[in-house]
């Protein structure tokens, strides 16, 4: 018997053998596994199938006027991670990326904030800046799958950043010597194309203060097609918090595809409920989460009258894309506030700012809406009028109107459309308090000319909540419904050659109600039947 099984054994052996050598031919017979792009942390990206792994590390010093350069790469790859550390690393430094021979960069921003560091905070190893309980002064911990930052002054970016032809980092020098310890991971992909035509962007922009309870901060403005990734916010309160509270001018305002067949349109509640927190966040430790969270809050004074904020919010479950273009706000009171935003998108960057020279980007300084802003992209334009307690028994379809004269006791003003959207919110807003997301229970008018070149039916395709009706011409008023959260629909209508009048009157109405809280916005296209669009404008 012990033989027999000796024999068997043995036999079992060889058989092992011969498998496990038919498994190492298979294998190395085996093409390269497929690209990760179906993780989230991957944001669907089509990256080449075999990647060989490089590093760039290097310790440098810069200083001067000039943009030094800190690596070039030659495509095909993907920026896997980028690491840096140093002195003197601050809103002084400002970093810039370029994929493909760009002649604007794809990244902007000051070193410090694109990672997360925001206030100017980390700008050294040792910054004499408020406390953290558990870090010493002037620090906090940013860990995430996307970007995290360290004591000291250890940011990383974990984002991929695939290219085809090349990719250039450079920093623009500030005042003084920044000396920098940096690793930059990469994938190179040789006899293989880069197919995925996504890049990846960040824009940071600094306001101090914000207007009042106006018409928002503005955080982004990108076109398509694309995806948002996330971003970076900082809120250095510049008024006593009974006076003016961070976060309860309401939150993040997200409009997409406004002349699109599918538009959205994303509003918040509260500044604090963002990322995550609650109640304003004034009990918040300070912490680190996966997607979204505050990790800096701290008291600027003895009475915490006066507050100091960083957070951040990325959409990974909960995907944001866009295909014609994107429009970000958050709504503000007049403190100092900065972001970072990062996106995907096909089209090249398209600046809506310009950076500030370095004492401007600095905290304690002044920087005004329109100060540094470049005009955004035309949409068209038009009369609003408002508020009203109730629907107007008519709407202003007249061919002799006139914009100097009031409507049923109001005003008219000019709205240039943000991408397809009027917000009434940006306009008609109750008194400034530190009631949370403030708005009212009204309704407004508007009122636009659109030109068509022959007549036909114009398909329209608005998107809002609560109540709308809407008038071309003398035609009669077509009522589209009641929507308790923001949604689009499409009508037919005729058109004359030539102008033809639009106006419509929108209600805000029962805040206890609506599921979309304090949402007063619509999103206007108009196609003739050869597919032309139709730009509304305010004569």
């Amino acid at each position: 018997m012990m033989g027999k099984r000796r024999i068997v054994t043995t036999a079992m052996l060889c058989v092992g053998v011969l498998v496990w050598c038919g498994t190492i031919e298979q294998a190395a017979a085996a093409p390269h596994p497929p690209a990760q792009g179906g993780s989230m942390y991957e944001w669907q990206l089509n990256l080449p199938a075999h990647a060989v792994p490089r590093r760039i590390s290097r310790t440098f010093n810069y200083s001067g006027d000039e943009p030094a350069v800190l690596a070039e790469i030659e495509g095909p790859g993907c920026i896997r991670r980028f690491w840096v550390t140093g002195a003197n690393l601050g809103r002084n430094v400002v970093l810039r990326i370029y994929f493909d021979g760009e002649e604007v960069p794809s990244v902007e921003a000051p070193i410090n904030d694109f990672f997360g560091a925001m206030h100017n905070l980390m700008a050294d190893r040792y910054p004499p800046r408020n406390p953290v309980e558990g870090l010493p002064e002037g620090y906090y911990r940013i860990n995430t799958p996307f970007f995290t930052v360290q004591p000291k002054t250890g940011f990383t970016c974990h984002m991929p950043m695939p290219f085809a032809e090349s990719a250039r980092f450079e920093v623009v020098p500030g005042e003084g010597t920044s000396r920098t310890y940096y690793l930059i991971d990469w994938h190179e992909y040789p006899d293989q194309e880069m197919n995925e035509e996504m890049r990846f962007r960040a824009r940071w922009r600094r306001e101090a203060p914000v207007r009042d309870y106006e018409d928002e901060f503005i955080m982004l403005d990108a076109d398509g097609p694309g995806r948002l990734i996330g971003f970076m916010y900082s809120i250095d309160m510049l008024e006593d918090r009974h006076e003016m509270r961070w976060s309860h001018a309401g939150a993040d305002n997200i409009y997409i595809d406004g002349t699109g067949r599918h538009p959205a349109y994303l509003r918040g509640i509260g500044g604090e409920d963002t990322f995550g927190a609650s109640y304003s966040g004034g009990d918040n430790p300070g912490g680190t989460s996966l997607y979204a969270d505050v990790p800096y809050y701290v008291w600027k004074d003895d009475d915490g009258d006066y507050q100091q904020v960083a957070a951040y919010r990325f959409f990974a479950h909960d995907a944001l894309t866009f295909d014609e273009g994107i429009h970000m706000r958050f709504a503000a009171r007049a403190h100092d506030i900065a972001s970072t935003v990062f996106w995907y998108s096909t089209a090249p960057v398209r600046p809506f700012h310009e950076m500030p020279p370095p004492e401007k980007r600095m905290p304690n300084t002044r920087v005004l809406r329109g100060d540094y802003d470049l005009p955004l992209p035309d949409y068209g334009a038009w009369w609003i009028a408002g508020p009203f307690d109730d629907p107007p028994g008519s709407l202003p379809t007249r061919r002799d109107f006139d914009p100097g004269e009031s409507f049923n006791g109001r005003e008219w003003s000019v709205f240039s459309s943000l991408r397809g959207f009027v917000d009434f919110n940006h306009v008609y807003r109750p008194e400034p308090s530190n009631r949370n997301s403030p708005t009212l229970e009204a309704v407004a008018v508007a009122r636009a000319i659109l030109d068509a070149p022959s007549p036909g039916e114009v398909t329209l395709t608005l998107g809002f909540d609560d109540q709308l009706v809407i008038q071309v011409n003398d035609n009669e008023p077509i009522d589209m419904g009641e929507h308790r959260y923001f949604q689009s629909q499409t009508v037919e209508v005729p058109f004359e050659e030539g102008e033809n009048v639009v106006a419509l009157w929108l209600n805000n109405g029962d805040q206890a109600e609506s599921f979309s809280r304090g949402g007063w916005v619509f999103s206007f296209r108009a196609e003739t039947e050869d597919g032309q669009i139709l730009q509304p404008r305010a004569e």
